[in-house]
């Protein structure tokens, strides 16, 4: 939720904030009044929320909906990040403002709320670490973001009198209150961490509970036009405390606020973006954004690749592969397992993404600017606001036991592999593995080469270049192998240069030279010698 406020508080004009009323949304975003109404009633998932500039219902925020001038992606084995949104890195500070209130004392000390914050290992209330440790984690140590706490500020008003309101003009009011009253005390400017004049993260913490959905101080990030000690205050967020010291409120709304993420509806559980699965143990950024930020690897996949690779769960490695006419809609996929960070999530196995960045919302049913490609087919995620459930066995794609073919995404299969225009990506993704630790899977449909280990671009050999695979990767022929007789049709077999030794898809050896063997696993990754 994002709420817009404006002052030059130097100067000492401050602007009164546009009132945001449920009239004035349903007249500006053009939502039915039902629709409305289902929206209000679903406070069971109260960390969802809106962005709204001006008093205006957005999509995203205005300088984050266009996307960067790319001509084409690259093709290096990890391929480095688009930046479509902001990406801070290294030691971020923001700046922290406590706020009570004459009829809501805090329930928490500052030194404990800079615990919670900032401290490695926080563990009260069950928290899985504090908001430092959950960036950390999910950036892959390269966001270290930190807070420096101030206050607390006794507001002007009793708390009933902010959450007495129909929007968030009160919200605004308190903002300002906040801003002036610390004006004098705090350096504004040392929280311009990549000095461009601009301050990257103000929270504003306040004792009590956000009420009422959509209005009063309900949890929020807001757009503000304010210019203190030399530098722009352009964005803050707000949260509330309560009684028991969670995470996913406050580290959403910075996501919100420090890398102008959107919220992600018709996306189930599967980032702290979307659903609110999991207060004290959220679930990490989705793989996608964590590419954009380049807190993980890229492995780039086009029509004329040909490969197998092999991808550990929850490993730091994706695989994109993009709309050559418009680079900034692909498919990016990886192996994810529902432990740590992602503990909450139901199932296992490789989840396929689908990212359009000219979209820039998720407003379900509608075509989404990030969907989860559900293997089922059945669409039950991108078709509601806040799917419930919210993650499922079904939306991975694998190959179970006993399945009659290897699971596959590609101009066939159910769902397609289709840009959103209805054509045929190219894509063909197939041979995928087991649910594991480490699956595997084939790309193309011509001669398979052999894929580093960790993923990326094919070599451009055939098993060990004497050996060929039919069109459809479903014979191998080589020298002292019977082509038709008691070896038989074997499913994609990869060999090792010079080896002698064969392995398939799922990586298993099934001939050593001219013997057939079962069951011996591949000793290393496909890229090391045997």
């Amino acid at each position: 939720m994002a709420f817009n406020s404006g002052s030059n508080a130097k100067s000492g004009c401050i602007a009164s904030a546009r009132k945001f009323s449920g009239s004035t949304f349903l007249r500006r975003s053009g939502i039915s009044a039902w629709v409305m109404a289902v929206l209000l009633l679903l406070t069971v998932r109260p960390g969802f929320a809106l962005i709204v500039v001006d008093g205006k219902i957005v999509s995203a925020w205005p300088e984050e909906k266009s996307a960067p001038a790319v001509s084409a992606l690259g093709k290096s084995n990890a391929a480095g990040p688009v930046h479509y949104y902001a990406h801070p890195s290294g030691t971020v500070w923001g700046l922290t403002l406590l706020v009570d209130f004459s009829d809501q004392a805090a329930a928490f000390t500052p030194t404990e709320i800079d615990a919670w914050l900032n401290q490695k290992g926080f563990n009260r209330f069950g928290c899985n670490g504090s908001v430092r440790d959950y960036y950390a984690d999910v950036s892959n140590g390269k966001v270290d973001f930190q807070n420096e706490i101030h206050g607390f500020y006794r507001a002007k008003n009793p708390k009933s009198y902010y959450e007495n309101d129909k929007g968030y003009t009160r919200a605004g009011e308190l903002v300002n209150e906040v801003m002036d009253h610390f004006d004098s005390t705090v350096d504004f400017s040392k929280f311009d961490n990549d000095k461009d004049g601009k301050v990257e993260s103000i929270s504003i913490v306040y004792a009590g509970n956000g009420l009422v959905w959509g209005q009063g101080l309900w949890p929020h990030a807001g757009a503000i036009n304010q210019k203190r000690d030399s530098v722009q205050l352009t964005r803050y967020m707000m949260s509330d405390l309560g009684t028991s010291l969670s995470l996913y409120v406050f580290c959403h709304e910075c996501g919100h606020m420090l890398f102008g993420w959107p919220d992600l509806y018709g996306y189930g559980d599967y980032c702290l973006m979307a659903n609110r699965a999991n207060d004290i143990n959220p679930v990490t950024i989705n793989d996608c954004f964590r590419a954009d930020q380049g807190w993980i690897d890229v492995v780039e996949i086009d029509k004329a690749t040909n490969a197998y690779y092999r991808d550990a769960a929850n490993g730091s490695i994706a695989y994109r592969f993009a709309n050559p006419a418009r680079p900034q809609e692909f498919f990016l996929w990886s192996n994810l397992r529902n432990v740590g960070r992602r503990a909450p999530l139901k199932g296992r196995g490789l989840l396929i993404q689908h990212f359009d960045k000219d979209i820039s919302v998720n407003t379900p049913p509608n075509p989404l600017c990030l969907a989860v490609v559900q293997a089922d087919g059945k669409n039950d995620l991108d078709t509601a606001m806040w799917p419930s459930p919210g993650s499922d066995t079904k939306d991975y794609f694998f190959t179970a036991s006993g399945a009659a073919a290897p699971a596959s995404f590609g101009p066939a299969s159910h769902p397609a592999a289709l840009w959103n225009d209805h054509s045929a990506s190219g894509l063909v993704l197939h041979d995928i593995s087991a649910a594991q630790d480490t699956m595997s899977f084939m790309v193309g449909t011509g001669v398979v080469g052999l894929g580093p280990g960790r993923g990326g671009s094919p070599r451009g050999v055939a098993a060990d270049g004497r050996a060929t695979v039919s069109g459809n990767g479903a014979r191998l022929n080589a020298p002292g192998i019977n082509r038709s007789g008691s070896h038989g049709t074997q499913s994609m077999l990869i060999g090792w240069p010079g080896s002698g030794l064969w392995y398939n898809a799922q990586g298993r050896r099934i001939f050593e030279g001219n013997r057939k063997v079962t069951g011996v696993p591949l000793p290393g990754p496909l890229d090391a010698a045997p």
